[in-house]
Protein backbone atom coordinates (compact mmCIF):
# COMPACT_ATOMS: atom_id res chain seq x y z
CA UNK A 1 0.00 0.00 0.00
CA UNK A 2 1.27 3.44 -0.96
CA UNK A 3 0.22 6.86 0.61
CA UNK A 4 -0.33 9.45 -2.06
CA UNK A 5 1.22 12.47 -1.64
CA UNK A 6 -1.27 15.63 -0.16
CA UNK A 7 -3.52 12.57 1.15
CA UNK A 8 -4.04 14.59 4.41
CA UNK A 9 -5.52 17.57 2.11
CA UNK A 10 -8.54 14.93 2.62
CA UNK A 11 -8.57 15.93 6.65
CA UNK A 12 -10.23 18.84 7.59
CA UNK A 13 -8.63 21.51 9.19
CA UNK A 14 -10.48 21.20 12.49
CA UNK A 15 -9.55 17.32 12.83
CA UNK A 16 -6.36 18.40 11.94
CA UNK A 17 -5.77 20.21 15.07
CA UNK A 18 -7.56 17.88 17.27
CA UNK A 19 -4.73 15.61 16.45
CA UNK A 20 -2.02 17.99 17.03
CA UNK A 21 -3.89 18.90 20.45
CA UNK A 22 -3.95 15.39 21.38
CA UNK A 23 -0.30 14.60 20.63
CA UNK A 24 0.77 18.05 22.70
CA UNK A 25 -1.50 17.18 25.83
CA UNK A 26 -1.13 13.78 25.39
CA UNK A 27 2.87 14.17 26.50
CA UNK A 28 2.60 16.34 29.00
CA UNK A 29 2.22 13.53 31.36
CA UNK A 30 5.39 11.27 30.17
CA UNK A 31 7.63 12.72 32.90
CA UNK A 32 10.88 10.63 31.97
CA UNK A 33 12.90 10.51 35.09
CA UNK A 34 14.00 14.29 35.46
CA UNK A 35 14.12 16.19 38.94
CA UNK A 36 12.49 14.58 41.83
CA UNK A 37 10.22 11.80 41.44
CA UNK A 38 6.44 12.67 42.91
CA UNK A 39 5.70 10.26 46.15
CA UNK A 40 2.25 8.52 46.80
CA UNK A 41 -0.59 11.10 47.60
CA UNK A 42 -0.49 12.45 51.52
CA UNK A 43 3.14 11.52 51.08
CA UNK A 44 5.65 13.62 52.55
CA UNK A 45 9.85 12.74 52.42
CA UNK A 46 12.32 13.25 55.05
CA UNK A 47 15.76 12.85 54.28
CA UNK A 48 18.11 10.23 56.14
CA UNK A 49 21.45 9.35 55.99
CA UNK A 50 21.75 6.25 54.22
CA UNK A 51 23.45 4.37 56.79
CA UNK A 52 20.05 4.55 58.37
CA UNK A 53 18.12 3.09 56.40
CA UNK A 54 17.40 -0.98 57.77
CA UNK A 55 19.99 -3.83 55.71
CA UNK A 56 17.53 -5.50 54.16
CA UNK A 57 15.82 -2.48 52.35
CA UNK A 58 19.07 -1.73 50.87
CA UNK A 59 19.73 -4.84 50.06
CA UNK A 60 15.95 -5.25 48.44
CA UNK A 61 17.46 -1.50 46.42
CA UNK A 62 20.78 -3.09 45.29
CA UNK A 63 18.90 -6.24 44.00
CA UNK A 64 16.81 -4.18 42.20
CA UNK A 65 19.15 -1.59 41.07
CA UNK A 66 22.38 -3.84 40.42
CA UNK A 67 25.71 -1.87 39.78
CA UNK A 68 24.24 1.42 41.03
CA UNK A 69 26.24 3.42 43.80
CA UNK A 70 23.12 3.87 46.43
CA UNK A 71 23.97 6.64 48.85
CA UNK A 72 21.35 9.20 49.10
CA UNK A 73 17.81 7.83 51.15
CA UNK A 74 14.28 9.19 52.27
CA UNK A 75 11.43 7.87 54.62
CA UNK A 76 8.10 8.14 53.08
CA UNK A 77 5.86 9.36 56.14
CA UNK A 78 1.91 8.80 55.69
CA UNK A 79 -0.13 11.94 56.42
CA UNK A 80 -0.06 10.55 60.45
CA UNK A 81 3.87 10.65 60.05
CA UNK A 82 4.04 6.51 60.31
CA UNK A 83 6.92 5.44 58.32
CA UNK A 84 5.47 3.93 54.52
CA UNK A 85 8.73 3.59 52.24
CA UNK A 86 12.35 4.66 51.83
CA UNK A 87 12.94 5.73 48.55
CA UNK A 88 16.74 4.97 47.61
CA UNK A 89 19.05 6.84 45.07
CA UNK A 90 21.96 6.42 43.19
CA UNK A 91 24.00 6.78 40.30
CA UNK A 92 24.76 4.14 37.42
CA UNK A 93 28.50 4.77 37.09
CA UNK A 94 28.50 3.59 33.80
CA UNK A 95 25.98 5.80 32.33
CA UNK A 96 26.19 8.86 35.05
CA UNK A 97 22.29 8.48 35.01
CA UNK A 98 20.27 8.95 38.41
CA UNK A 99 18.23 5.90 39.37
CA UNK A 100 16.12 6.10 42.45
CA UNK A 101 13.46 3.20 43.63
CA UNK A 102 10.83 3.26 46.35
CA UNK A 103 10.99 0.22 48.79
CA UNK A 104 8.36 -0.72 51.57
CA UNK A 105 9.00 -1.96 54.60
CA UNK A 106 8.53 -5.48 54.10
CA UNK A 107 11.40 -5.05 51.37
CA UNK A 108 9.03 -5.52 48.04
CA UNK A 109 10.02 -3.02 45.55
CA UNK A 110 7.38 -0.36 45.11
CA UNK A 111 8.35 1.99 42.19
CA UNK A 112 11.90 2.76 40.08
CA UNK A 113 12.88 4.96 37.86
Amino acid sequence: MTIEPNTCRFISLGARLAIVALLVLGGVGLGGGCGESTPPPAITKKAVPFGEVPAELRLAAEKALPGVELNEAWQNLNNQGELHSYEIRGRQPSTGKIREVRVSLAGEILEME
